[in-house]
């Protein structure tokens, strides 16, 4: 069995987080401690809910000034049944499900427009951070989606009615995809769960990053388990907590698999 992957300086980065002196609080601001998030399979990462989620969708800017940097969270739901495919989505319980956006930023300091059922923010790492936060937002009733509409990869179903969704942040984005734990055996392929999501739907130019948080090492390798690797992309073996990131500059659908548990199967579409 692969060795999950350390990082030998994590005590030193802890140590240097702990005796930095902390920021006073702005005029205006408000603070938050995180704490473990929630979410289903998301138990090993913390959480600072700024809006709780509600049945009306805030639309607004956040501004935030945080102890390390962080990724940005909306989600939108709850979802009806069966509108969780093809899409990111957060759980608190398995049941109720909700779309989610992941924006990572990759700084501790910043704005972003977002719209959403609940904001947060959220780090991959199991200690503590805290974060200074403003926000400037307007509430609005939400709508029920199109029936005939499905949704896309970090877009709500009621995406018609928000289109900051759509737009936001401009430029290239980056889409977040786990391998989740005990996908090293055999079983996730019924459900289509070996990674999550297993479809995603961007544009020329966005970023995937597929993110490991089994124990086990596993590959994202374009083509399929029948015809065997494309060339197209190849993450060679991902060690547990590693990632692998790729960006798509050419419109099509590209097939991935794991080569070493070729049950696991995935897409990306770009448009």
């Amino acid at each position: 069995e692969p060795k999950t992957q350390t990082d030998p300086f994590a005590d030193i980065a802890n140590k240097v987080k702990e005796e930095t002196p902390v920021k006073p609080v702005k005029a205006g601001w408000d603070r938050l401690t995180s704490a473990q998030d929630p979410g289903v399979g998301h138990e090993a990462h913390q959480l600072a809910i700024i809006l709780a989620p509600s049945d009306k969708v805030y639309s607004g800017t956040l501004s935030y000034d945080a102890s390390e940097p962080i990724q940005l969270v909306t989600l939108h739901g709850p979802l009806a049944d069966g509108d969780d495919k093809g899409q990111a989505i957060w759980t608190p319980d398995g049941e109720t499900k909700f779309a989610l956006t992941f924006v990572d930023p990759k700084n501790a300091m910043g704005s972003w427009e977002f719209s959403g059922n609940a904001l947060a923010v959220h780090t991959m790492n199991p200690t503590e951070f805290t974060v200074s936060y403003s926000v400037s937002a307007t509430a609005t009733a939400a709508q029920p989606a199109p029936e005939a509409e499905t949704p896309t990869m970090g877009m709500p179903a009621d995406s018609e009615n928000t289109p900051e969704m759509v737009v936001e942040p401009s430029g290239p984005q980056t889409v977040s995809v786990e391998i989740p734990t005990g996908t090293a055996v055999p079983g996730c392929e019924e459900t289509d769960e070996c990674y999550l999501p297993s479809q995603v739907i961007i544009n020329t130019g966005d970023t995937v990053t597929w993110m490991n948080i089994d124990t086990a090492a596993h590959t994202v390798t374009g083509g399929s388990p029948a015809d065997g690797p494309s060339g197209v992309f190849d993450s060679s073996l991902i060690l547990g907590g590693a990632q692998y990131s790729h960006t798509f500059d050419d419109t099509g659908s590209f097939d991935y698999f794991c080569m070493v548990h070729p049950w696991m199967v995935g897409n990306v579409t770009v448009n």
